[in-house]
């Protein structure tokens, strides 16, 4: 069931990304927030939002890992920013802002954990894992830097 409820809110992310006013609006500043303002863009308000979606989103994910584990620790997602940037990354946004998907996310989510999970396999100890998933990163973004040289 939380799967299925991720799957939703990933789709549901990605439709408002992509065809709402408000994700083009996201995008937009991410892209070049002077041009935004510039624009017309209400900056301050669409950045507002922002936080508001993460926040829930973030509630959503806490209430599911309640359920999932049955009690709450204030600590459980700590130490978990380099994985997250990792999926970004990995999934296509651009470090440089304006660029990326939700779908493209959820892949990178789901590569990290195939990746965490086959070092585990392998017997390779949880220390290595962050030098793993940080070299994942390093070739995703001289992937993407060189992919925009081309362009």
């Amino acid at each position: 069931m939380p799967t299925l409820i991720m799957i939703i809110l990933a789709c549901l992310t990605a439709f408002a990304f992509r065809h709402l006013r408000w994700g083009q609006h996201l995008f937009a500043i991410g892209g070049n927030e002077n041009a935004a303002v510039l624009t017309g863009i209400p900056v301050a308000r669409i950045k507002v939002s922002v936080y508001m979606f993460s926040a829930l989103m973030a509630g959503i994910a806490g209430v599911l890992e309640v359920g999932w584990l049955g009690g709450v620790t204030t600590n459980l997602g700590q130490a978990m920013e380099l994985t997250v940037i990792a999926a970004a990354v990995i999934g296509g946004a651009n470090l440089a802002g304006g660029g990326g998907t939700a779908f493209g996310a959820v892949v990178g989510a789901l590569l990290i954990e195939v990746i965490r999970n086959s070092l585990i396999l392998l017997g390779i100890s949880t220390f290595w894992q962050g030098t793993f998933v940080g070299s994942f990163i390093v070739i995703a973004v001289a992937f993407d830097r060189f992919r925009q040289k081309k362009v």
